[in-house]
């Protein structure tokens, strides 16, 4: 099969674990049925669900998403595609580093408040740990609105009013 998706890229800090129980959460509002791992996930599950740890080796965790049977048939045969809804499977891979992280130059700062992005860009950043991370949607996000949705999603699950 070919590849097949886009991936959009994070680094993002050691609160992924909870902004990924969040994600999740927005996926079962999405999709009342929604399929985690290839299972549907009963309703109100996603309040308890955790993000299991990857295990300590060269691969990446990873929580796969769809609507249901339909689409893990569609995804099966597509890969990562829109189905005829303009839908389509996504995924989040994943991965722990326990080591520091530090970038010289943080620039293209992105936040609610405009004082505080003025006022991060240009610094520096220093992580004690972190998470690599992989969102790999049907399309491409600046493209297509249902991959944007996803990323958007994923970006606002890190919000405090999420919390």
């Amino acid at each position: 099969m070919d590849l097949t998706g886009h991936s959009t890229d994070f680094i993002v800090d050691a609160s992924f674990p909870e902004a990924m129980r969040r994600f999740v959460r927005r996926g079962q509002q999405r999709w009342p049925c929604l399929f985690l791992y290839g299972e549907p996930l009963s309703p109100g599950a996603a309040t308890d669900w955790r993000l299991p740890e990857a295990a300590d080796d060269d691969y990446s965790g990873i929580v796969t998403f769809s609507s249901g049977q339909q689409m893990e048939d569609f995804w099966e045969n597509n890969g990562y595609a829109l189905d005829s809804s303009g839908q389509g499977p996504y995924a989040v891979f994943y991965r722990r580093h326990e080591q520091p992280l530090h970038a010289a130059k943080v620039s293209d700062v992105r936040t609610s408040s405009a004082e505080a992005a003025e006022a991060v860009e240009g610094t520096a950043l220093l992580l004690s740990e972190y998470y690599a991370v992989s969102l790999v949607t049907p399309e491409e996000p600046a493209t297509d609105p249902f991959s944007r949705g996803i990323v958007d999603d994923f970006v606002r699950s890190f919000g405090a009013s999420e919390r």
